[in-house]
């Protein structure tokens, strides 16, 4: 077993950083809230008061959602710096705002996850959990001050959930079969379940690829939209025609997008600062030509602060361009980034803290919910490779070569945790079979189980396949730039050239990444095992679903329906792992649930498929001195949308200081 190895400094870190993680109940409170109307009086951004708008209340629900703020109340104005890599990383930018029906949130003691109303007020679900009922606040507008009512949720589920839209999304239907909708009136409709889906919440709460056009997970703006739809009543010729052509597509449906996303140039905000979004911040200069992007507030935003001042009191953000970390890392020590936190390397620690003052800003600490990983493609088309990949013994290999404690040591200066990649300590799931299976340092143990395969080691030092035919690996990562992800990237393969595996390095920008992913032309890909604290809210890195973790891509893809898809054999261990998750999506009992989600990280447990490395970091976050309200102490996970459950619509800059 590896030992736990920090310094009494690095312990610090780690405590500070990780305390909210060890408070984390079983599973976050599902609790449907009623809706309270406000008593209060609104004000607005004094951005706003020469726009010729109509008065704030008019703009806001009748019972706007109160967000809580983390320190005091906060003042308007500002612009906040940050930088992203391009249209690949999109997500930066999209996890500050996305608005979705219900929402992650801690407790005020951050001891606990609770989801709680967002754009809908109210939610009930029946006792099997096969229908749910939504109620969408009154009052509430698309950023362009239209009504935002069910005629956008009845949109959405003839367009996108069942209609010739190419990024069509089944992301709700559960039991084989499709959801029905019921319409009752302006603000409450009705989901019909082909099956009890007692984790709707959770995916409502998290699932961000309906929201790319600018709506929650059931919505999308149909008055805007639907002109864009050719055989829709409300269809426009002449927009589509132009549309089309300006946009050099072949048909209107690409103008929504393909490849089951809904990133159409039309239909999502990050392209068209046209589209009526319910986000905190629209996009006023979108891509792909501006450098910085701008966005600027929704003055219809739905939300207000405890005093009945409409959120957010940010005006604007802008968002540079890097290609290089190197560059990233020297705007933060200059001063030049307001907060970020994505694309901020724990690696980098010191290098910030010796730069606070300097750059006028202070070094906040998360924690990471990700461990490091290499993910051998099990479904591999090279046969060779395959056999190598699919044998537990190669895999247990390439995991034992590899010192973890060495690389925490010289790569982060011991701030991590040599893991395997599993559910973060404080995750309802935690197993700690898994989190510390194949992780003693044993280059005796590879050698001897390479030799038991049949992999000779040949005059040049590198080991041939068992059919004695000589063989490389390839490791594709798109972690170009970013030195710190690099250097463990040079010592991983060293550890594994040094047991005789030719083993060859290939990085790349990250869209080319998940293309060569999604053609199954990747040997060895490295990408963390994300989405670690609450699983069950997105499972994607345990069950074979993520495109970036290509343990199983062609596997996974048969599973879905998707194209350059294959059956796995059936003793392949996914298909246990993929029967264990349908009985968990249709459980309604919380206990159950849980014993079998034990029973799935058990899979995991006996020959992992993604080799973990270091994990559970100490997540550095970077908030220049005049920025108020963001929260110490807690949980970086993507499947609480990383920085969107610290509510950025609250960040605020102090003019004092």
């Amino acid at each position: 077993m590896v030992e736990k190895h920090t310094l009494d400094r690095r312990q610090f870190l780690k405590s500070v950083a990780g305390a909210a993680a060890a408070g984390v109940a079983a599973t976050p409170l599902l609790q449907a809230v009623p809706a309270v109307a406000q008593d209060m009086m609104y004000s607005q951004a004094p951005m706003l008061d020469d726009m010729g708008l109509p008065p704030v209340e008019e703009r806001l629900p009748s019972n706007p959602r109160v967000i809580p703020v983390f320190e005091e109340i906060g003042e308007y104005g500002g612009t906040w710096r940050r930088g992203f890599k391009g249209r690949a990383d999109m997500q930066g930018p999209a996890k500050l705002f996305y608005a979705f029906g219900l929402h992650f949130q801690y407790t005020e003691d951050l001891s606990n996850v609770i989801i709680v109303p967002g754009l809908y007020d109210e939610w009930s679900q029946n006792e099997d959990s096969t229908e749910y009922t939504f109620h969408i606040r009154e009052g509430m507008k698309w950023s362009d001050g239209h009504p935002f009512t069910t005629a956008d949720v009845q949109f959405w589920y003839d367009w996108y959930q069942n209609g010739e839209i190419g990024a069509t999304r089944s992301v709700l239907n559960v039991g084989g079969q499709n959801l029905e909708i019921d319409i009752a009136d302006d603000e409450t409709f009705t989901l019909k379940l082909g099956a009890p889906s007692p984790l709707l919440p959770f995916k409502v709460a998290r699932d961000d690829t309906e929201g790319q056009h600018g709506g929650p997970t059931m919505a999308a703006p149909a008055h805007y939209l639907s002109q864009f739809v050719q055989d829709h009543e409300n269809a426009n010729q002449e927009m589509i025609d132009a549309a089309v052509a300006a946009n050099e597509v072949a048909t209107w449906q690409e103008l929504f997008g393909t490849g089951g996303t809904p990133r159409g140039p039309i239909s999502w905000w990050a392209t068209n600062p046209d589209v009526p979004v319910m986000h905190a911040w629209w996009m006023e200069k979108p891509l792909p030509f501006n450098d910085p992007i701008v966005l600027v507030r929704n003055p219809y935003f739905y939300s207000v602060d405890e005093t009945g001042q409409q959120l957010p009191y940010i005006d604007r953000i802008e968002h540079k361009l890097f290609e290089d970390n190197a560059i990233f890392d020297l705007w933060v020590t200059q001063g030049e980034i307001d907060m970020q936190v994505r694309h901020v390397n724990a690696g980098n620690f010191t290098l910030y803290k010796e730069n606070e003052e300097a750059g006028g800003y202070r070094v906040l600490l998360w924690r990471g919910a990700t461990t490091n990983a290499y993910h051998p493609n099990t479904s591999s088309d090279d046969p060779r490779k395959r056999a190598l990949f699919s044998d537990p013994r190669f895999r247990e290999a390439l995991s034992v070569a590899i010192d973890r404690v060495a690389i925490n040591e010289l790569v982060y200066d011991g701030l991590l945790e040599p893991r395997q990649g599993s559910p973060v300590s404080g995750s309802p799931d935690f197993s700690a079979e898994l989190e510390q299976r194949w992780t003693e340092y044993d280059p005796d143990r590879a050698n001897a189980l390479l030799d038991e395969i049949g992999m000779a080691m040949g005059g040049d030092g590198f080991r041939t396949a068992p059919d004695g035919e000589s063989i490389n690996f390839q490791l594709l990562h798109s972690q170009v730039g970013n030195q710190t992800w690099l250097d463990e990237i040079s010592q991983v393969i060293g550890y594994w050239r040094a047991i005789g595996l030719n083993v060859i390095e290939d990085g790349v920008e990250r869209s080319l990444y998940q293309e060569r992913a999604l053609n199954n032309q990747v040997d060895i890909g490295t990408w963390d095992v994300d989405r670690s604290l609450i699983i069950q809210a997105d499972p994607r890195s345990y069950i074979g679903d993520s495109p970036q973790q290509v343990w199983a891509p062609k596997y996974n893809r048969w599973r879905t329906g998707g194209a350059n898809s294959e059956e796995p054999p059936e003793d392949h261990p996914i298909r246990r792992i993929w029967a264990l998750w349908e009985q968990v999506t249709v459980e309604p009992d919380a206990e159950k649930r849980s014993a079998l989600m034990q029973e799935l990280m058990g899979v995991h447990a006996e020959a992992p498929f993604a080799i973990g490395t270091v994990g559970e970091a100490p997540q550095p976050v970077i908030v220049t001195n005049s920025m108020h309200n963001v929260p110490n102490d807690i949980v970086d996970d993507t499947s609480l949308r990383n920085i969107r459950v610290a509510y950025p619509e609250q960040f605020f800059f102090k003019s004092s200081m």
